[in-house]
């Protein structure tokens, strides 16, 4: 996952400590207005390309630490979504050129050189990652490294919702890429079923789910119309996209009580059904090209 960046005034999403107005959308520049507060951040929503963000002079940005990914996400890291890599595998040409953009722990990767071994893999995180067979490791920030090779695909699984300057993210993707190319990039899901309910619980005064999904964890919650907005901003085009979940066993659940969080487990997992049925799933991939 690439670093936070320092937060300042000029960055998107900031404001003056105290003002009530509304600020420019880190993604389409149009102004945003308050739209909830969190226990962590106050939250904008942008009315002309819908999508939410959270004013980062509000929030105390999250940490990278060694240890991230074994404490604080445990079961996500634990639990990759290993159909979502099937997916992408099925869309890559033979002997194509991989980096993996946010690669974590390198699960993609290792997923790939198990299945496509035709494939040349390259991985870039913050955290520390030791070369293995076939697979290569950069631990470098994305947004600054030097580019000293361009890849026939670049895919970014769940980092675009931590970072400050999506605009600037995206860019530096495209610079990764060959002309021609192919971008993958995954997030959440705003107009997801979870969300909807998640908000509607809040507007009731239960925002246990709300409290959750809009945490501290992600800067951005983009909707499909706001994500498919800001590729296509940036010069990429747009072949295809999909909804998905991601596994059952990798969603943390916020509460330390056995019976509560099976009650919760099992909500979630008629949601997750209910989701799938009405094209409403948690989470949203995309699948772009980089024009030659």
């Amino acid at each position: 996952m690439s670093k936070p960046e320092p937060v300042t005034a000029e960055k998107p999403g900031a404001a003056p400590a105290n003002s009530n107005a509304s600020i420019p959308c880190p993604l389409c520049g149009a102004p945003a207005g308050f739209y909830a507060k969190h226990p962590e951040a106050e939250l904008y929503r942008c009315p002309s390309c819908t999508h939410c963000f959270t004013r980062i002079d509000t929030v105390k940005l999250e940490e990278y630490h060694e240890n991230y990914f074994y404490e604080d996400h445990q079961r996500w890291f634990e639990h990759p979504n290993f159909r979502l890599f099937d997916r992408i595998a099925a869309t890559i040409p033979q002997g194509a050129s991989i980096l993996d953009a946010g690669c974590g722990r390198g699960d993609m990767l290792r997923h790939f050189r198990k299945i496509r071994p035709d494939l040349k893999l390259t991985g870039v995180d913050l955290s520390a990652n030791k070369d293995e067979d076939g697979i290569k490791y950069h631990q470098a920030d994305l947004l600054t490294m030097k580019i000293e090779e361009t890849f026939d695909v670049v895919v970014s699984l769940a980092v675009i919702e931590h970072v400050i300057d999506v605009r600037i993210f995206i860019d530096r993707l495209r610079q990764f890429t060959k002309p021609g190319g192919a971008i993958v990039i995954m997030t959440l899901n705003d107009d997801s079923l979870l969300y909807r309910l998640a908000r509607a619980g809040r507007a009731v005064g239960v925002p246990l789910a709300f409290n959750r999904v809009y945490s501290r964890h992600h800067l951005n919650h983009f909707t499909r119309k706001s994500l498919r907005g800001v590729l296509e901003r940036s010069g990429l085009k747009i072949e295809s996209d999909i909804v998905h979940n991601a596994p059952m066993a990798a969603i943390d659940i916020p509460v330390k009580t056995l019976p509560v969080e099976l009650g919760l487990l099992a909500a979630l997992w008629w949601v997750f059904i209910f989701g799938d049925l009405t094209g409403t799933s948690f989470l949203q991939t995309i699948f772009c090209r980089n024009p030659a």
